[in-house]
């Protein structure tokens, strides 16, 4: 009877041994293939993070300003008022700014890059500010992302009595 029962303790570990082994099995199998199951295609590697911001390569069409750059340098050549320090001291050169166009048009986190002082490049981020939500967003796979826009503007003062003014930096 000894026997018949260490026969059937037997068996029965021997059975929970397989079961355990099949379950472990799965689950290392399950464990391999679980960066498969979630892994990308190229095509969907291309798929924008939220809240990342795109160069102005990675994206296609780039923001643009509502009418395109030509309408961009017109409103800020009769918005900009070149700064009474910048004219008395005879500062002129190049100013870039660096910004965020949303994927809802609107613009943010200005940063000077280049400037000459004076005030030229808060006179033109304070022109740029008065152009909120008219801006086309950056797109990759037709949806709109967050893109990086930089500007170039050159402040000059003229030789003659005439107007200082702005002009759009050559790409």
């Amino acid at each position: 009877m000894q026997d018949d029962t260490d026969k059937d303790i037997k068996i029965k570990i021997q059975y929970e041994e397989k079961n355990m082994l099949k379950s472990l099995f799965i689950f290392s199998a399950l464990l391999l293939s679980f960066p498969l199951l979630f892994s990308c295609s190229a095509q969907e590697a291309k798929q924008p993070q939220t809240g990342e911001v795109y160069d102005q390569y990675q994206v296609d069409p780039k923001a643009e300003f509502e009418g395109g750059r030509r309408q961009l340098f017109q409103i800020l050549s009769s918005n900009l008022e070149y700064p009474v320090e910048a004219v008395q001291q005879n500062i002129q050169g190049k100013v870039i700014i660096k910004f965020v166009v949303e994927d809802n048009g609107t613009i943010s986190n200005f940063e000077t890059l280049k400037d000459i002082g004076a005030g030229c490049a808060d006179e033109i981020i304070r022109v740029l500010q008065k152009t909120q939500s008219r801006w086309n967003s950056a797109k990759i796979n037709r949806k709109r992302v967050r893109s990086y826009y930089i500007l170039s503007v050159n402040f000059r003062i003229p030789s003659d009595d005439s107007q200082p003014y702005i002009q759009e930096e050559a790409n």
